[in-house]
């Protein structure tokens, strides 16, 4: 148990990449955005009619990555060169780190990477949605080149999640105050080599 313990609390200490990237000082790390994705699912459950086992909507997203204790958080522009065995390789992590002691939780997991219920959608939403809120957050303290995230802003998807949506419209909202006519610079994204299309 120690052991999964303290490597657990490697992500206490492991920075959010993309935030690093985009020139946040001192930006959230894998662990703060795990909890805060807990915080946030656990309040939009609260605005749904329909029954959710909040059991299995905290596990999921307290360990939605655990993988990266391993592997490490990588950005999104390294997507189209490890997308194909990204997801494998992180459930192994989690079955190596999590074996003998959480194992439970690998079935949530699958299920939350399925979108098929309720309770995965739910976490999904609260996931993508703490992604644009951190970046509505640190474009308010002008803390780095946020204007990326505009496009995520843009592009979130609710899963079916009307508080999270209606949430999300106030997100963008301001970030678009914040960020103002800013532009965004795409550095890191041009593709010159032949490789599958992945998005």
């Amino acid at each position: 148990m120690l052991e999964c313990m303290a490597e657990l609390h490697t992500l206490t200490k492991l920075p959010r990449i993309g935030w690093i990237m985009a020139g946040v000082p001192e930006p959230e790390s894998v662990s703060d955005h795990c909890f805060e994705t807990a915080i946030i699912a656990y309040i939009l459950a609260q605005q749904l009619d329909e029954p959710v086992d909040m059991g299995k909507v905290l596990a999921m997203a307290l360990f939605h990555e655990v993988g990266e204790v391993r592997l490490t958080d990588l950005p999104r522009r390294s997507s189209p060169y490890v997308k194909e065995f990204k997801r494998e390789a992180e459930t192994q992590a989690s079955r190596d780190i999590l074996h003998g002691v959480a194992e439970n939780v690998l079935p949530l997991l699958q299920e939350m990477h399925e979108l098929k219920t309720v309770e995965a959608r739910l976490v999904e939403a609260a996931e993508e949605l703490q992604i644009i809120t951190a970046a509505m957050y640190y474009a308010k303290e002008n803390r780095g080149d946020i204007s990326e995230y505009r496009r995520d802003a843009a592009k979130y998807d609710a899963l079916g999640i009307e508080p999270a949506r209606a949430v999300a419209d106030v997100v963008k909202k301001r970030l678009g105050e914040y960020l103002g006519d800013r532009p965004y610079w795409e550095l890191g994204y041009s593709r010159n080599a032949t490789l599958p299309d992945t998005e």
